[in-house]
């Protein structure tokens, strides 16, 4: 058996492991509020991983839990609301398909417990003897902080009773989502391929989306939950404050991710 199908079943035993933690904290922990309740849940479950990381000496064991932790999360949710309309179900539909093929776009590019994600080496390099502490703040808390506060919008979707729905906010909604997620699953295809085909390491990339978008898998990613924001403006305007889930992720990707990318590509590309 090669390695990385080895390393792979070690990652979902890591990540059952992690679900187990989660529900456990679901059934004992004595907080009264769901959301709240929900958040610990989500902290154990990733603080599991974390201790995994540590063990393997690789903070890429994480990688998956961004889009692996939001279906779960809300189908807890749904199962607690007792009632599942066509919205519920078609929101959380639209949440599963972008984890899938998320989830998916990792297992295909990571090469196994040797592979860590190039921008974890370089912090790693910079932190020396802090980079545990670093990789638990700022690779795994953070990064999972903001996917909960995304998911808020959705939380208060299914708190609310649905007496009241715009339909035709709700079908724009669920078209840019969709949209979002196959932008995000083109794009992340696209590089994939020319990661694996291309001739020499600084050979340029502009071909499909990439012609017309910069970072366009990006670009999906930030636009799939202003989708789920969408949602929750269709069912109840008076909801719009939860616009700092979604307005935290996209900052992250315009500070952060983007830049970080820019840099990399400027070191590769005189």
């Amino acid at each position: 058996m090669k390695q990385k199908p080895k390393d792979l079943f070690v990652i979902l035993f890591i990540y059952l492991l992690a679900l187990g933690a989660a529900v456990l904290t679901l059934k004992y922990a004595p907080i009264p509020d769901m959301l709240w309740k929900t958040a610990l849940a989500d902290l154990v479950a990733m603080v599991v991983v974390f201790v995994f990381s540590m063990i393997y000496n690789n903070s890429s064991v994480y990688d998956p839990f961004w889009s692996a932790a939001p279906a779960f999360i809300v189908l807890y949710w749904l199962l607690q609301a007792g009632e599942s309309c066509f919205l519920y179900k078609a929101i959380w539909i639209l949440i599963v398909l972008w984890g899938v093929q998320l989830t998916r776009n990792w297992i295909l590019r990571w090469d196994g417990m040797q592979d860590e994600d190039w921008r974890y080496v370089n912090i790693r390099k910079k932190t020396g003897s802090f980079y545990w502490v670093t990789s638990f703040f700022g690779i795994h808390l953070f990064p999972t902080v903001l996917v909960f506060m995304g998911l808020v919008p959705v939380y208060y979707i299914l708190l609310s009773e649905v007496s009241w729905l715009d339909s035709w906010l709700a079908v724009i909604a669920f078209v840019f989502t969709l949209n979002a997620i196959l932008i995000e699953k083109s794009a992340d295809d696209q590089l994939r391929r020319f990661l694996k085909n291309r001739k020499h390491e600084n050979e340029s990339f502009q071909s499909g989306l990439w012609i017309f978008l910069k970072y366009p898998n990006y670009l999906g990613e930030m636009a799939f939950w202003w989708g789920l924001y969408l949602f929750a403006l269709s069912v109840d305007r008076s909801l719009w404050w939860t616009v700092f889930g979604p307005a935290a992720i996209t900052l992250m990707f315009l500070l952060i991710s983007i830049p970080m990318m820019r840099k990399r590509l400027t070191r590769k590309i005189p």
